[in-house]
């Protein structure tokens, strides 16, 4: 089965749990997430007005406002997505972000970027060797001195099948040529925070967060 076959698939058999999210709890951790991701991208890049950013797997552009936020514009954002429907979601929201469609894998994109940014898509992407694959194109889009972003679960959910943890110890090996990296753990696991709501901040410890949040820099 194709990439794309697979995570069609695995959409059309997840359940939609966006009722299961406390309002506070995503508040609490989108807002965190924001904070690092600025902080720790303004250690490897200098970003002005004619700065790139590529997103591979953008959904329907949730990323978007984070990238403006972060110093990029929409002449410098593009966005990679694979799901139709979700291509139409950012073409409906997102008018002036170029979007290029298809599988990243394989769709020819014929310019590199400063930033090529994944969150929380390897972790849908459940073999080894599509995930190797996908890993090679990012760092193929990159231009010299450009940096992966990355953010992804780092732990297996026993209730959902249809997503594979990417672990540090993966992370690294997907970027071998990396010459610069850092990565921090980052986001209250869901389960908890989704119980805790407005107390996001007293339970965030490290042992129990369960994503990472990274940068991989090429020479």
């Amino acid at each position: 089965m194709s990439l794309q076959k697979n995570i069609e698939e695995q959409y059309k058999n997840r359940l939609d749990k966006s009722e299961l999210y406390n309002s506070d709890y995503s508040r609490f951790a989108d807002a965190e997430r924001s904070i690092k991701t600025k902080q720790l991208v303004k250690e490897f890049l200098n970003i002005n007005n004619k700065t790139t950013v590529l997103e591979v797997g953008s959904g329907q552009g949730g990323n978007i406002n984070l990238l403006r936020e972060m110093g990029f514009n929409d002449q410098t954002i593009f966005v990679n997505e694979l799901l139709p429907e979700r291509i139409e979601g950012v073409k409906r929201n997102y008018p002036a972000i170029k979007i290029f469609e298809g599988d990243a894998i394989e769709i020819n994109i014929d310019q590199k970027f400063d930033c090529v940014f994944q969150s929380t898509v390897f972790t849908s992407v459940l073999k080894d060797e599509d995930r190797i694959a996908l890993a090679t194109k990012m760092w193929e889009l990159l231009n010299p001195g450009g940096i992966i972003l990355w953010y992804d679960f780092i732990y297996n959910n026993p209730n959902n099948k249809d997503i594979r943890k990417v672990d540090v110890k993966e992370v690294k090996k997907l970027f071998p040529k990396s010459v610069k990296s850092k990565i921090i753990k980052l986001t209250l696991a869901p389960p908890i925070g989704r119980r805790v709501g407005k107390l996001y901040n007293l339970f965030n410890v490290p042992f129990l967060r369960s994503h990472i949040l990274g940068v991989f820099q090429k020479q």
